[in-house]
């Protein structure tokens, strides 16, 4: 019987889904199934996995259509909580439909969640579609100002190759041990925060996993190949408002006081930073305002705070919860 599930959350997304699930079909490990979110999209992607995965006798499928754009994180706990329902579920892996997995990915991540006692998340070595020599992302890292960052982003894949522990897992093409989703789950099955929509859900579930005490660990032998940003696009204005307003959800929920003032004094210097990177035309940070005026970008950010102040009583109360369920865990 199967003992992981694998999470597709869909959107407008019929183009990448062929390359998708002809490399499940291929897998090596055969004991999973598959559920597939679709977040109402109008490219018929729906009925291009009905007409040709549905039947096949490996893997199989569970269709789950949603009316509208409900965003990530919703479409996600969707299919984690059918998944959940099925005690014989030990293992759910959240994969994006951007990707093509090497015939031994799920055999890889399974048993590097077998050997590590205490595993909360296993995250594959995850390539560049287009570019395979180099890594998309191999992990997540926190910097002294609290923004996360995808570990090895570009560089030589050859340099991640050892299996190791990490601080946390990329939401592209993770694996979460049950024993960890579940003990680490917001009200109403929110294992991935509802209130995010999309960006920093990954890390905001990171940070509850590790001060929940579960470890998170790189699996370089499990290999998946990513279109990096192919469903939000590489510098929409939307990204740059998620990014800027999750990462303060996620730093008010999740760090010591202490800890949160000395991350929001070096912000300070990261946001002037930003500014005169901007202004100086650095590649990175233009990205976000190609085609557009520096008002516009500044006024998403501005947006972006705004939405902060008005949530900040909503983020204390998951604050104060997830203290709780931390502390009742460890008794």
């Amino acid at each position: 019987m199967e003992n992981t599930a694998i999470v597709i959350v869909n959107w407008n997304g019929k183009k990448y889904l062929k390359d998708c699930f002809d490399s499940l079909q291929k897998q090596t490990y055969e004991n999973f199934r598959v559920i597939f979110v679709d977040n109402g999209s109008t490219d018929d992607s729906v009925n291009f996995v009905k007409n040709n995965y549905l039947e096949t006798k490996f893997p199989s499928v569970k269709i789950v259509r949603l009316e509208r754009n409900t965003g990530f994180c919703f479409g996600y706990n969707v299919g984690i909580k059918s998944a959940l329902e099925d005690p014989k579920i030990k293992y759910v892996i959240v994969l994006n439909n951007d990707t093509r997995l090497d015939e031994k990915y799920v055999e890889e991540l399974a048993r590097c969640a077998k050997k590590y006692p205490g595993t909360g998340s296993v995250q594959p070595k995850v390539l560049n579609f287009f570019e395979r020599e180099k890594i998309d992302c191999a992990g997540i890292y926190i910097t002294r100002d609290g923004t996360a960052h995808n570990r090895g982003y570009g560089r030589d894949a050859r340099r991640y190759s050892e299996e190791k522990e990490i601080f946390g897992a990329n939401g592209t093409a993770s694996l979460f041990t049950r024993e960890a989703l579940e003990k680490t789950a917001l009200l109403e099955h929110n294992y991935f925060d509802n209130d995010h929509f999309v960006f920093y859900e990954d890390v905001d579930l990171a940070w509850r996993m590790k001060n929940a005490g579960f470890k998170s660990y790189f699996c370089p032998q499990a290999v998946v190949y990513h279109v990096h940003s192919g469903t939000a696009g590489k510098g929409s204005l939307m990204k740059a408002y998620y990014l800027h307003r999750n990462y303060f959800f996620t730093v008010i929920k999740n760090y010591p006081f202490g800890k949160m003032a000395k991350t929001f004094f070096w912000r300070f210097f990261s946001y002037l930073k930003l500014v005169a990177n901007i202004f100086n035309k650095k590649k990175r940070e233009t990205e976000f305002v190609k085609g557009r005026s520096k008002a516009e970008v500044a006024l998403v950010i501005l947006k972006a705070w705004g939405s902060v102040l008005c949530n900040l009583s909503r983020m204390m109360r998951k604050r104060m919860f997830i203290r709780k369920k931390i502390h009742e865990n460890q008794i």
